[in-house]
């Protein structure tokens, strides 16, 4: 069950709190001022939970995380890609006895796929860096846009095309291969001459695992601008 931090200490866990049992909480820094609400809420209804937090901390957060634990603190520009990968591993216990998830074990292990991942894109991710400021996602990977606007790209969904796409040159389109038939729909119904150069980055997995597979280009990404502007900060 999934529920929304800024209405469920009040709206909710009040009606639902003889069937939960142990909450997680997920909050990145800027919506952490509804984890104090929630993990008072949680903890005057007798219900467990454990948080992870970007860092860093706002004051009063960090305040109830060193009086009551049960919390982790992850590193701000690592925060999506963690929270992703919990879900997943999450959601891999849940369902073990599928055949879909024990199929899906393997492309949650970070050490197998990272490598990978990047031979694979590591192209059209360059592409992206070097002449896109706009980027364009399907819902699945609203998590990858999310990321890629923190560093500084504009992002929009694929709904919303038509309306913004005419402020830019190039985009770069995230989406996964699940979801061709949503952005060819997207892409016929789009009218903004003169229309911009699009750079696709079709994901090739399960739609659950996108996301993460997504969240390490963007590391890539972030890992090559970093270098980038050290070497242009270089004096020789």
């Amino acid at each position: 069950m999934t529920m929304s931090g800024d209405y469920v200490h009040n709206t909710l866990l009040p009606y639902i709190s003889d069937f939960v049992e142990y909450a997680l909480l997920f909050s990145s820094f800027q919506s952490q001022g509804c984890v104090n609400r929630v993990r008072q809420a949680l903890r005057l209804l007798g219900i467990d939970s454990y948080a992870l937090l970007s860092k860093p901390l706002h004051e009063a957060t960090g305040y109830v995380v060193a009086e009551s634990g049960g919390a982790m603190e992850l590193d701000d520009s690592l925060y999506r890609l963690a929270i992703s990968l919990a879900n997943i591993k999450l959601g891999l216990r849940i369902g073990a006895e599928s055949r879909r998830i024990k199929r899906m074990e393997g492309e949650t292990k970070l050490s197998n796929i990272a490598r990978e991942v990047v031979e694979l894109y590591s192209k059209s991710i360059e592409a992206a860096a070097e002449k896109c400021n706009m980027v364009i996602t399907t819902h699945s990977l609203v998590t990858v846009g999310e990321e890629l606007s923190d560093l500084g790209y504009l992002h929009i969904t694929v709904d919303k095309m038509s309306m913004y796409m005419r402020f830019t040159n190039s985009a770069a389109l995230f989406y996964t291969t699940a979801e061709e038939h949503i952005v060819r729909e997207a892409l016929s119904v789009t009218r903004a001459p003169p229309t911009p150069k699009l750079i696709h980055v079709k994901i090739n997995t399960d739609p659950l695992t996108a996301p993460l597979y997504g969240l390490i280009l963007v590391q890539y990404m972030r890992l090559r601008k970093t270098i980038a502007t050290e070497e242009r900060h270089v004096v020789i």
